[in-house]
């Protein structure tokens, strides 16, 4: 199989080096490794560069002039990927560290599942438990609500409809018939739209032998709602995904007139929402909004 590695950093220059250093362990190993730095400001480049990693054959570095999220990084590494002769493209940030067998694993189901173009693998967290949120299953394909793939089903390969940009690898024929990431979401949603253009044209298959340990904090506890500006993000891109790939036309606007008196009803009435009922609203409000207006790109209302 071959491939290329796009991993998107910013300000996180330990992980980027031990998420690097996890593809060159690989026992099969990429064609090119695409870093793509969405301007960090802690030192990401001179620490590759003290590392010898800038002037490796294997590395192709890219630091972006600005930081266009998640979703504009990932469209760049794509676009540049494509330069390159390979039949594979894998996608993970730089908190996700490959365990050796990664690719290997992938490439055996290549073979295995010769009609499919798009693949993941198993994410687990630091303390070895299995991240479910990140492999679902589309159980509504209006409004693309979805589930978790069971812990039971780990034990064998397993079709999915939804992979986050955490280790997936996509065929270079499929990408170039559905076309690049969307690079106007900024951050979330940009993974799940992406997924839904591939589920268009072939099936997902998960490979649970193929393992990443994903370097991220997870709120495991029911913990009261809190004021995150990524969530308008959220909003929004969904929003936007459902006006734009909805299957029935009928229902997604009969969606669209229900969703805003729902979603008032909801953060009105359940108590996670004590105490920011007004910020919840706000930023319900203004994500669903500009999803309809189709108003995309970075809101500089929505920041860190």
């Amino acid at each position: 199989m071959k491939y290329v590695s796009i991993i998107v950093t910013y300000n996180r220059k330990e992980l980027l080096i031990k998420a690097v250093q996890s593809l060159f362990a690989q026992t099969q190993r990429p064609n090119k490794i695409i870093l793509v730095d969405n301007h960090s400001t802690d030192g990401t480049e001179q620490l590759l560069e003290d590392q010898g990693l800038l002037t490796d054959d294997l590395i192709r570095y890219v630091r972006l002039p600005k930081n266009v999220g998640g979703s504009g990084g990932f469209h760049v590494g794509v676009k540049i990927a494509l330069e390159y002769h390979v039949d594979w493209i894998s996608l993970s940030d730089d908190d996700a560290i490959f365990k050796p067998e990664y690719f290997a694993n992938i490439s055996k189901a290549t073979k295995k599942y010769t009609k499919v173009m798009a693949f993941s693998g198993t994410i687990k967290l630091t303390d070895g438990v299995i991240q479910y949120d990140q492999r679902n299953r589309i159980s509504d394909w209006n409004k693309f609500s979805a589930f978790p793939v069971s812990k039971n089903e780990y034990n064998n390969d397993f079709k999915i409809d939804l992979f986050t940009f955490c280790g997936c690898v996509i065929n270079v024929d499929l990408i170039k018939k559905i076309g690049l990431p969307r690079d106007d979401f900024f951050i979330w949603y940009d993974d799940i739209e992406y997924s839904i253009r591939i589920r268009r044209y072939s099936e997902i298959v998960n490979v649970p032998s193929s393992v990443i340990v994903h370097h991220t904090k997870i709120n495991r506890s029911d913990a009261a709602y809190s004021c995150d500006w990524r969530e308008y993000y959220g909003v929004r891109n969904r929003t936007y995904t459902i006006r734009e790939l909805g299957k029935r036309r009928l229902w997604v606007n009969v969606w669209t007139v229900l969703f805003f008196p729902l979603m008032v009803m909801r953060i009105l009435s359940k108590p996670m929402y004590h105490g920011n009922r007004k910020h919840a609203l706000y930023v319900n409000f203004a994500g669903f909004r500009d999803g309809l207006l189709r108003k995309m790109g970075k809101n500089n209302k929505f920041m860190p």
